[in-house]
């Protein structure tokens, strides 16, 4: 009989006493250990399904990605509820159906970084991106592109990206980013000041931009809070604002802008359709508004645009919120990579002492 197969609660206690699987004198301890170990089972199905999230969102975002909302509808009459419903074209025939892009790629790298390191280091993740940019960039985008193929890059990431985007005249804040930040609100959750860190750190490897720091900051900071915190959405939202001004103080607006439609985002701007803040309105809305994990991806991929990025961090964020448990098992099983996901977050979830 393994004793940690039951929730604390008032039969199990009982349970334990009764069959003389625990003396009276240790009950306190034993109440203390075990709420502990239920509270470590929580956050770990939210790791989970934050992991699980990113890459569900991404893959199956893949469906409508580039599109307008116009042609979403009239492409996909009767919805998008598995892989295999994904239309073949020019575009998504470049992915196996079940199989997750670029963004969830990129994320994948910063998360071999930890496995191979044991810690987060800045020059690993580069290593990690460059080795994905040589071998198998799918779908890589034109500030990533610009900043892994300069011959300086490993010499020092953070002055090339920099300068590729001073020599974008300081515009360019593309969503590149923030679409594989969801792995650091995971990484070091136990102190806000690491993760806004760690978020700054990482996605200035290709990102300098401070609206794509504060996006990156904003997103690795919710996810934290709805791994360790029950307070409502909201109470949520105005906590991690107060830390991501700093970074750019015109996030306030996303924040403070959201609409109730969500397709008064316009995320199928053509103007704005790669921009980071978009894809950060779309992770805070589906926070607030959506009932369910799938509720809430539905409601991003039928709206086009960036679909698969804009999937990728409110995937992330609703599987912290939902957890693993409450994402569809058929999105789940149908994961081309299933297996080795899986594996990733076993070590993850080993190397952080959560299991």
């Amino acid at each position: 009989m393994r004793l940690t197969s039951y929730p604390l609660n008032k039969q199990t206690v009982s349970l334990y006493l009764q069959n003389g699987w625990i003396l009276p004198e240790r009950l306190g301890a034993f109440r203390r250990w075990l709420q502990k170990k239920n509270e470590n089972m929580t956050i770990t199905d939210k790791i989970k399904g934050a992991i699980y999230g990113q890459a569900i969102g991404d893959a199956l975002g893949l469906a409508t990605e580039f599109m307008p909302k116009s042609e979403v509808s009239k492409a996909y009459p009767n919805g998008i509820h598995n892989y295999q419903d994904i239309q073949t074209d020019e575009h998504t025939e470049r992915w196996e159906k079940g199989d997750w892009t670029d963004d969830t790629d990129q994320m994948l790298c910063i998360l071999d970084a930890i496995l191979q390191e044991g810690n987060l280091s800045i020059l690993a993740v580069s290593k990690k991106l460059k080795e994905w940019y040589l071998n198998e960039s799918t779908g890589i985008g034109e500030t990533v592109f610009k900043v892994l193929s300069n011959d300086e890059f490993l010499s020092d990431p953070h002055r090339v990206s920099k300068t590729v985007w001073e020599e974008s005249g300081k515009k360019s804040a593309a969503n590149g980013g923030i679409m594989r930040t969801s792995i650091l609100g995971i990484w070091g959750y136990e102190s806000i000041e690491k993760v806004k860190l760690n978020a700054q750190q990482i996605c200035q490897i290709t990102h300098f931009d401070p609206r794509c720091v504060a996006s990156c900051v904003a997103v690795c900071l919710i996810i934290r809070e709805l791994l360790i915190n029950n307070e409502n959405d909201q109470d949520i939202l105005d906590k991690v604002l107060g830390h991501c001004l700093v970074y750019d103080h015109s996030i306030k607006d996303i924040f403070s802008t959201l609409p109730l439609k969500i397709e008064d985002l316009e995320l199928d701007a053509s103007e704005s359709i790669g921009y980071t803040y978009k894809a950060l309105a779309a992770g805070l809305w589906v926070l607030k508004h959506s009932a369910s994990f799938e509720e809430g991806i539905q409601s991003i991929i039928f709206e086009g645009g960036d679909a698969d990025t804009n999937a990728s961090v409110g995937g992330a964020i609703l599987g912290a919120k939902f957890g693993y448990k409450n994402i569809p098992e058929r999105l789940k099983q149908g994961l081309l990579h299933k297996k080795d996901l899986d594996a990733r977050i076993e070590k993850l979830l080993i190397l952080m002492s959560c299991i």
